[in-house]
């Protein structure tokens, strides 16, 4: 009887063993691209940094709920930005929403850290008009000049 129940015991974790490199196998693509992006963040530095907040976030926040100069950053913060959203009405804060996932979403695929680190310089007169032939630009200064804009709109 013992003997029965190592056995269906050993079928039951087979089974479930099976059934782990299934899902491994139908996302290895997403796997080996998550397994890039820690290796990146790895070698960048920002994992650390990541760890570190972790490790000691107890720490951090007690430091900063003791620091009188970041409360009242926090507070003007918060009731800047609670001022100014109580006047938006409920669609201008949907839109909101929707803009501000949209611009972290292209941002998180289009830059990375090197970009910001090491920035191609942009020279004098000539380089700015080159600079500006480059599509990416053009849809960047797109953007720019469209938040620009809205900001003049409500002036």
């Amino acid at each position: 009887m013992v003997g029965d129940y190592d056995m269906s015991a050993q079928q039951n974790v087979d089974q479930k063993v099976a059934e782990l490199l299934k899902t491994l196998a139908e996302h290895a693509d997403e796997l080996q691209a998550l397994v890039e992006q820690l290796i990146e963040l790895k070698r960048t530095g920002v994992l650390d940094a990541l760890m570190i907040v972790v490790n000691r976030f107890e720490e951090l926040i007690h430091y900063v709920f003791q620091d009188p100069a970041i409360m009242r950053l926090a507070s003007l913060g918060v009731d800047g930005t609670l001022g100014g959203l109580s006047k938006l009405e409920t669609q201008d804060v949907i839109n909101m929403k929707a803009s501000l996932q949209e611009l972290i979403v292209r941002l998180g695929k289009g830059l990375t850290p090197d970009a910001l680190i090491n920035p191609k310089p942009v020279k004098g007169i000539w380089g700015l008009l080159s600079a500006l032939n480059d599509p990416d630009v053009q849809r960047g200064l797109g953007v720019a000049f469209a938040l620009l804009k809205a900001l003049g709109k409500t002036q």
